[in-house]
């Protein structure tokens, strides 16, 4: 009897692990943006570095460990951004782990005055695997019950590893007090029962993100640059949909330049999930962000969640430009959205 349980036990950690349908969850939108939309890619105009590194749950030894590297800029002779994004995820102390690497375009067009759409289409490859000698068997714990992998009703060998392609499609619209977007994840089918252990062929849901939000200005010393002292407010909301998770993330910014300040929650529109507060600092080139997730169900002995990112702007050179291209440039305004 005993056996039989630590069977299905091992058994409920393997389909836990395979089987979770949500992608990874960052709380700092806009310091991750093509993660939050490939759109974003290019709306700074100059080349952008992003880096993210996301801890949740820290009171557990084997938590979830989340990050990511982008980079994106504008391509005036393109029309449109480019960017590359790629992630990892560690989950159970590197029992399972999950890699994706992707490349996005987009095109920009000017709809109207100061109004600018970008249209972006992502393309991915995605990379798993179950690192088999980190799990524990009922073997380990009932010496007198032997039992070994091979007693497991699935070809392991074939089974450990699992690679896949992927597609995102996006588009964000934009105004100098105004922007919106709307982003799908996983436009191709994507096997979600990676070790076979139910018959059923399961499908990984495509991942829904609509944002929206606003700038306020409050103190501008200079129109078109950002001085010490510059204050802004910029409101946001982020609704996600992907299987049977719904989440609405509604929040704000407050820059008093260079320092940022932010609060959220989260709620699954039955129950509020969690209350997020994050800070920032630019200085020159460098954007430091940090956020944490305060807990507000029953998980709150979890230790919530630490987010970090770094980004940098490498500003262009406009000695460099042709006078064509500085046209264009001037023509295509960047999108003015908070950074953390």
């Amino acid at each position: 009897m005993k056996r039989r349980l630590y069977i299905l036990l091992n058994f409920f950690i393997l389909t836990t692990l395979y089987t979770h349908g949500q992608d990874a969850h960052y709380s700092q939108f806009y310091a991750n943006p093509i993660y939050l939309n490939p759109a974003f890619a290019g709306t700074v105009n100059c080349p952008r570095f992003s880096i993210n590194f996301r801890d949740q749950w820290p009171a557990f030894k084997n938590n979830f460990i989340s990050f990511s590297a982008s980079y994106d800029q504008h391509i005036s002779e393109l029309h449109g951004g480019i960017g590359v994004l790629a992630t990892g995820d560690i989950l159970g102390g590197g029992i399972f782990q999950s890699y994706c690497a992707g490349a996005i375009y987009n095109f920009r067009i000017q709809a109207a005055y100061q109004f600018y759409l970008q249209f972006a289409l992502q393309a991915n490859y995605l990379y798993s695997s179950l690192n088999w000698s980190k799990l524990k068997f009922a073997s380990e714990l009932l010496p007198d019950e032997p039992f070994t992998p091979s007693d497991f009703p699935i070809d392991l060998d074939n089974n450990l590893k699992k690679s896949q392609f992927d597609a995102n499609f996006g588009f964000v619209g934009y105004t100098p007090f105004l922007y919106f977007g709307f982003a799908m994840h996983h436009l191709f089918p994507l096997q979600k029962n990676y070790l076979g252990i139910s018959k059923n062929k399961t499908e990984w849901e495509p991942k829904f993100t609509a944002h929206l939000g606003g700038k306020i200005t409050i103190v501008q010393k200079m129109r078109g640059e950002n001085n010490f002292g510059d204050i802004y407010l910029h409101p946001n909301v982020i609704f996600m949909s992907q299987g049977t998770f719904h989440y609405l993330h509604e929040g704000f910014y407050f820059n008093f330049y260079p320092f940022t300040i932010g609060a959220w929650l989260r709620h699954n529109f039955k129950n509020l999930d969690a209350f997020i507060v994050s800070c920032g600092v630019e200085y020159r080139l460098i954007r430091i962000g940090y956020s944490y997730d305060f807990n507000l169900t029953k998980l709150e002995r979890t230790g919530g969640a630490h987010e970090v990112s770094l980004q940098f702007i490498i500003p262009c050179d406009p000695d460099r430009t042709s006078k064509s291209l500085k046209k264009a440039r001037a023509k295509m305004a960047p999108l003015d959205c908070p950074l953390f």
